[in-house]
Order: structure tokens, then sequence, then C-alpha cells
């Protein structure tokens, strides 16, 4: 199974970062350029902590068992900050919302997931963590490049939406032709604040 540890947001979050994807949906397509994209469904949206590709049924147990020990990370405020691409160079892949306030919080979490799973004979991420929501993947850009896209992206402000970040969820994901979706496995909560 494939398995990824991540944040999840409130509804009105939920909501505001909905409202993002169809504001993208809109100016790409008043822009008139075709680019191939997959929508991250609202009720997929969420924050990666870190994806685990393939474990096993052991590993999948040694996971939850990792995440039950009690946080030390306690629960936080989060607010949705804009729109951005990744990478930074090179085809476009991915159009994503950050975060303004928890980042460092956030950036505390990940730091525990990681000890968390070393622990229980993962590898370390050593690739630079930045907190993001995925909104859209692009198959390739067609015809809207970067600039294109940021243009798109001055004209959107995205909804303030703040909310507390006070559990962390570990989801199975599984892969179709249409989509891929994430099933809850289950959830812990953070140290209370």
């Amino acid at each position: 199974m494939r398995l990824l540890v991540a944040v999840d947001l409130d509804v009105a979050a939920r909501a505001a970062a909905a409202g993002s994807t169809h504001a993208l949906a809109s100016g790409i397509a008043t822009a008139g350029a075709p680019v191939p994209v997959r929508w991250v469904q609202p009720e997929q949206l969420h924050f990666t902590l870190r994806f685990l590709e393939e474990v096993s049924e052991g590993q999948a147990e040694s996971v939850r068992r990792a995440l039950s020990i009690p946080w030390k990370t306690g629960a936080f405020s989060a607010s949705l900050a804009g729109l951005d691409l990744f990478p930074f160079s090179g085809a476009l892949r991915v159009i994503w919302l950050g975060m303004q306030e928890g980042r460092e919080q956030m950036s505390a979490l990940k730091h525990e997931l990681e000890h968390r799973l070393v622990s229980v004979g993962f590898e370390s991420d050593t690739r630079q963590f930045r907190v993001h929501l995925m909104l859209v993947r692009l198959n390739r850009t067609g015809a809207l490049s970067a600039c294109g896209l940021r243009t798109i992206f001055s004209r959107h402000r995205p909804e303030t939406a703040r909310w507390v970040v006070d559990h962390v969820t570990l989801y199975e994901s599984r892969m179709s032709y249409r989509r891929t979706t994430h099933h809850v496995v289950e959830s812990t909560m953070l140290a209370a604040s």
C-alpha cells in the first residue's frame, strides 16, 4: 500500500482552497491556451508532510505505532497564503497554495515526524520541505507558460482562511486510471497548545 502523512484543513479552509481552484480553472479557460491538468478534488486537499510510497503491511503497522505516540508539537493556528508553481525552473508540474501563519510549526511537525519514521526503519527525507497544498497537477503546460500562469495568479487573491491544526492524518493513497484518492487510515491528535 502507498501511505502518506498529512495535515488536514477544516471546512472553511477547504472551501477557500476550492475557491482558488475554481478561480484558476476560470482564468486558464479565459486565457484560451490548452493546459492539460488534473484538479485535486476538494475532499482530497491536504498539506503532505511525507509520502511513503509503497510499504508492506508490517511497515504500515510500524508507521501507525510511531504516529500513535503522543506528539510534542502542539496544536497551532494556520492560514492559507498565495499561489505558486513547482518546480521553480524547468517544466511546470504543480500549482499550489502556501501556508502563511503556521509555517514554522509545520516545519517543527515535519521534523518530529521524520524522527519517528527513522526510528521505525525509514530513511530520513533530505529534500527541502516546502509547506504547500497541491491544487493542480499539470500534465504539460501546453501553450501557457509560467509567466502566463503567474499573470492568472496575479488576478486572484486567495480567500483568507484560518483554522487550527490539531491532528495528523495517515492516509492510504489509491491510484486508478482516473485519479488518485486518499483514504484515512487513522488520525492522531497533537499536544494541547
